[in-house]
């Protein structure tokens, strides 16, 4: 009786296994199990400026699979997130595959996502994918930025232009006066300094999005004269729904760098004026400063004499 039991125990042992393997079931064989699996278990952007994509990469691997892994991203903004490739084949993984997965925010907003992972008898995986997008710095449309330097100094500061899109210009040739050669063409964008004759304010577009309407601007302030300078930077996106941004620009310039005895002028008296300060071991005029560093040393004394030569 036992040996009769045993012997029935075993063919119904073995007849599960045979449909196991026949119905496609995970236990092909009843000895392997398709198995999916990723070097990591999520996905990290950290800070990401707006506008301008960033790209990380994993290994995905798979062993005893009857099917393809399938890849892809579980979000409210498909269009910011993208992975590839979106198929691995079984052959494929089981010596590994690097995923690429490209984060491209066109704003703040819907930052999570996840991605999953799917075969045929294997358990899914499920990665999630966060980020922290930001906007650095703005330059606003219409505030005026104020700088400040010596002459023969530069004052420079970097930031954003963001253009709108929800509203359509009342002036069409705003539009046009995006392809101007005047200012320096990037990629749709573009300037004019307007107002500066003696050119105080140099401007340039650092870097350009094509995710969403805008640029980021380094302006500086180089003044050629004590007072005041102003001019009015224009900033055009030929794609934006509004294509014009206005900055007023600003700066002052109270003394002439390397200017020790205040005549206006830099000059072999400048030179002995602050070689005496350093030998008496006091506390200079800020503008001797020469390199910025809060203090008078003999390099100054050599920055002096080298700005010296450079205005006579």
């Amino acid at each position: 009786m036992r040996f009769k039991l045993l012997f029935i125990f075993a063919f119904l042992l073995a007849s599960a296994q045979v449909w196991a393997a026949s119905d496609g079931n995970s236990q092909r064989g009843g000895f392997f199990t398709s198995v999916i699996a990723a070097d990591i278990e999520a996905l990290d952007f950290g800070d990401v400026e707006v506008g301008y994509p960033v790209s990380k990469s994993f290994v995905v691997t798979g062993h005893d699979l009857v099917d393809d892994i399938n890849l892809r991203i579980e979000t409210r903004s498909v269009n910011y997130y993208k992975v590839t490739p979106e198929n691995i084949t079984p052959v494929q993984a089981e010596n590994g595959v690097t995923v690429k997965v490209t984060y491209s925010p066109g704003s703040w907003w819907w930052t999570d996502a996840d991605l999953i992972l799917t075969s045929q008898d294997a358990v899914d995986i499920d990665i999630p994918i966060t980020a922290n997008p930001y906007y650095p710095d703005f330059f606003l449309n219409n505030q005026e930025e104020q700088f400040s330097a010596f002459v023969g100094q530069m004052d420079t500061r970097t930031g954003v232009v963001r253009f709108a899109d929800y509203e359509v210009p009342t002036d069409p040739t705003l539009v046009d006066r995006a392809t101007v050669v005047d200012g320096i063409i990037f990629d749709g964008y573009s300037f004019t300094v307007e107002g500066d004759t003696n050119a105080d304010f140099f401007v340039r577009i650092v870097k350009a999005s094509y995710l969403a309407n805008l640029c980021t601007v380094a302006i500086s302030y180089i003044p050629h004269s004590c007072g005041t300078h102003e001019a009015t930077l224009k900033v055009f996106c030929s794609n934006a729904g509004v294509p014009l941004v206005t900055i007023p620009l600003k700066g002052e310039a109270t003394k002439v760098l390397g200017d020790l005895d205040g005549d206006g002028l830099v000059g072999v008296g400048d030179v002995t004026d602050m070689i005496d300060t350093l030998l008496r071991g006091d506390v200079g005029p800020e503008q001797g400063d020469m390199n910025g560093d809060g203090k008078f040393t003999i390099g100054d004394v050599s920055m002096l004499i080298d700005r010296m030569l450079e205005v006579q």
